[in-house]
C-alpha cells in the first residue's frame, strides 16, 4: 500500500499534453481541463488500467446531492446507462464524476440501484491535462492537498 507521503507528485519534464482539443472535456474550476475523450480511448484500448466500481446510486446522490447544474433534460432520454461513468480523485480519497452526469441521473430517475464506473486516481488524472501550464498547476495543487491531508491526519481530523 502506498503511503500518503508517497503520493506527492514530481513534475515530469517530459510531460506532453495529449491534445489541445477534445470532443469531451472536464473543467475543474476555471483553469484545469482534462481530456475525457483521451481517457475513454485509453480505457477502451486498455492503455489505462483503472479500478472498476459499482456505485450505489441512491447512496451516491445522498452524499453528493441531486443537482449537477449541467443536465440537459432533452439529452437524458438518449443516454445509455450501460456505459460506465468515470470518477476521478480530485482531492485525496475524494472522487467526483468527470464523465457520466447524464447517465447517473437517468439511472436514478429510472429507479436503477447501481451503475458501473471507472475510477482514476489523482496521479492517473494528471496525464490527461490539456496544457503544460495546467499540468504544472495541478501538480502544485495535488501536492498541497497531500500536505493538508497529512496535517489533518496529525490533528486527528480525518475519519
Amino acid at each position: 500500500m502506498v503511503s500518503i507521503k508517497q503520493r506527492k507528485m514530481k513534475l515530469k519534464k517530459s510531460f506532453q499534453p495529449i491534445a489541445q482539443e477534445a470532443e469531451e472535456v472536464y473543467h475543474n474550476g476555471s483553469f484545469l481541463k482534462f481530456n475525457i475523450s483521451a481517457i475513454i480511448d485509453d480505457i477502451n484500448l486498455r492503455k489505462l488500467a483503472v479500478e472498476k466500481e459499482i456505485i450505489d446510486i441512491e447512496h451516491w446522490f445522498k452524499e453528493h446531492g441531486l443537482d449537477f447544474g449541467i443536465i440537459t433534460e432533452s439529452h437524458l432520454k438518449n443516454v445509455d446507462v450501460s456505459i460506465p461513468i468515470i470518477q476521478a480523485e480530485i482531492r485525496i480519497n475524494k472522487y467526483e464524476i468527470i464523465d457520466g452526469h447524464h447517465r447517473i441521473t437517468r439511472a436514478y430517475e429510472d429507479g436503477l440501484r447501481y451503475i458501473e464506473s471507472y475510477k482514476l486516481n489523482g496521479e492517473q488524472l494528471a496525464e490527461y491535462l490539456m496544457s503544460i501550464e495546467q499540468y504544472e498547476a495541478y501538480i502544485r495543487y495535488w501536492n498541497d492537498k497531500v500536505d493538508c491531508y497529512i496535517e489533518d491526519m496529525k490533528r486527528g481530523q480525518l475519519l
